[in-house]
C-alpha cells in the first residue's frame, strides 16, 4: 500500500510539473532556470543542446545567434553558413566541431537558462528558444565575441527578466562582431572574402589602393575598424551608421558627436543637446572613447610595434588555433593563431609550423591560455610568427 502511494503520488506530481510548463508555454511568461546542466547528445552543437533542469530535460537553441552546422545532416544551412562566410562548405562544418566544442566548454558546471517556452522547430525532437547565462556572460555573446557564430536567428519579444532590451542586447552583439570580423577572430580568420567583414565598405574610400573587389587584409581591417578589440565602440572614431545603433542615438545626435570629437570622456556626451546622462547609463557599457593598448603577450601587442619585435622571438598566449589555408614554405603548415591575456582579446597571428610538429602543435593548444613562442617574421609582405625547429 504504502509503495503504491508513492508512486500515485510521484505521478501526480509529474503531472503537475507537465501542466505547469503548459501553461508556461501558452502564457509566454519568462521563466528562469537556475541550476541547470549540459546533457550529452548527439543533436548538440554550438547554439543547440540538451538541457537538465530538476527532473525536466528538454533541448535549448539560443535566440539571436547561428552557430556554423557541424556535419551535413542539413546540407541546405551549410550552403547558406558557407554563402555568408565565403567559405567552403567543409570549412563551415570545421567550424562548426569548433563552435560546438567552445559550447560545450562554457556549460560546464552550473548555468541558468532563460525562456519563455517559445517553439524552436527544427530537428525531431521539439527545442524551445532560450538564452543561457553563466557566471554573467551571455553564451551568444561570447560565441559571437570569439567568432563561433553569426548574428541571425529569432530575436526574444519584450525585455527578460533582468531588464534588458532586445534591441540593446542586439546592439551589443554588432559591436562583438564588428570587433571578431577586424581581428579575423574564429571563423573569421577563414571569411577574408566575406563581404560581412567589417569596414569593407569603406575600403575603397578609406585606404590607398584597395577597392571593394579586393579582399581585405588584417592591416587594412585594422586602419578603418571603429570597434575596440573589447567588443566596444570607439566614440572618436565610430560612423555615424555605428553610433545610431547605440539606443536613443539617431542620425541627429550621431552628427553632433561627430562634431564634438575629440571627446575625452564618455560624460562629456551630456554636454551635447539631446543627450541625458539617463541615456549615457543606457549605453555606457557599450561604448569607449579611445582604443586601449593591447595586452601584453598577444598579436595585437607585438603588431602594433614591429619595428621593436620583428625578426625576434617573442610569445603569446594562445586562445584557440583555427587552420588555414594560407600557403606556406616548404616542410610547414599555416595555422591562425587567436591571441587573448586574462580574458581580453589580442587578435590573430598567422603561424607557420613544421609538417612533423602540425598534429601534436593542434592537438597540444586545444587548451586555451597556453603560450606559444616563435619568431615575428616579415613573409609576402605580411607578419607571421614561425615554429623553430630545435
Amino acid at each position: 500500500m504504502r509503495l503504491y502511494l508513492s508512486v500515485l503520488i510521484g505521478l501526480c506530481s509529474m503531472m503537475l510539473t507537465v501542466a505547469m510548463r503548459a501553461n508556461v508555454k501558452a502564457s509566454g511568461a519568462w521563466e528562469v532556470l537556475e541550476g541547470c546542466r549540459l546533457v550529452s547528445a548527439p543533436i548538440n552543437d554550438g547554439d543547440s543542446f540538451k538541457v537538465q533542469h530538476q527532473d525536466l530535460t528538454f533541448i535549448a537553441r539560443l535566440y539571436f545567434v547561428d552557430c556554423p552546422e557541424t556535419h551535413g545532416t542539413y546540407m541546405a544551412r551549410v550552403r547558406d553558413q558557407a554563402r555568408y562566410f565565403s567559405i567552403p562548405e567543409a570549412v563551415v562544418m570545421a567550424a562548426g566541431k569548433q563552435s560546438a566544442a567552445f559550447t560545450e566548454k562554457f556549460l560546464r558546471g552550473e548555468f541558468t537558462v532563460i525562456t519563455q517556452w517559445a517553439d524552436a522547430r527544427g530537428g525531431k525532437e521539439q527545442r524551445f528558444f532560450a538564452l543561457v547565462r553563466k557566471n554573467d556572460q551571455m553564451l551568444s555573446s561570447e560565441l559571437i565575441r570569439n567568432g563561433f557564430a553569426r548574428i541571425y536567428g529569432m530575436p526574444t519579444k519584450g525585455s527578460w527578466p533582468d531588464g534588458i532590451s532586445p534591441r540593446s542586447y542586439l546592439s551589443q552583439l554588432k559591436q562583438y562582431e564588428r570587433a571578431a570580423q577586424s581581428s579575423m577572430t574564429g571563423i573569421w580568420g577563414d571569411a577574408t572574402g566575406s563581404l560581412q567583414l567589417a569596414g569593407l565598405n569603406q575600403l575603397g574610400a578609406n585606404v590607398e589602393g584597395t577597392g571593394t573587389n579586393k579582399t581585405p587584409t588584417a592591416s587594412t581591417l585594422a586602419a578603418v575598424t571603429t570597434s575596440s578589440r573589447t567588443g566596444k565602440l570607439i566614440l572618436n572614431t565610430a560612423s555615424a551608421a555605428e553610433l545610431e545603433t547605440l539606443p536613443g542615438i539617431g542620425p541627429a545626435l550621431a552628427s553632433y558627436i561627430i562634431a564634438a570629437r575629440p571627446i575625452a570622456v564618455v560624460d562629456d556626451l551630456a554636454k551635447i543637446p539631446g543627450i541625458t546622462m539617463n541615456t549615457i547609463d543606457v549605453f555606457r557599457a557599450q561604448v569607449i572613447t579611445d582604443e586601449p593598448p593591447p595586452p601584453l603577450k598577444t598579436a595585437a601587442f607585438y603588431l602594433a610595434d614591429t619595428e621593436t619585435y620583428l625578426n625576434t622571438n617573442v610569445s603569446v598566449i594562445v586562445s584557440a588555433v583555427v587552420r588555414s589555408d594560407q600557403t606556406a614554405p616548404a616542410s610547414f603548415r599555416a595555422v591562425i593563431l587567436q591571441t587573448a591575456n586574462q580574458g581580453v582579446s589580442g587578435g590573430s597571428i598567422p603561424a607557420f609550423i613544421p609538417d612533423e610538429f602540425y598534429d601534436t602543435f593542434i592537438q597540444y593548444y586545444q587548451q586555451s591560455g597556453r603560450s606559444f613562442t616563435g619568431l615575428l617574421f616579415e613573409h609576402d609582405s605580411g607578419t607571421v610568427l614561425v615554429y623553430s625547429r630545435k
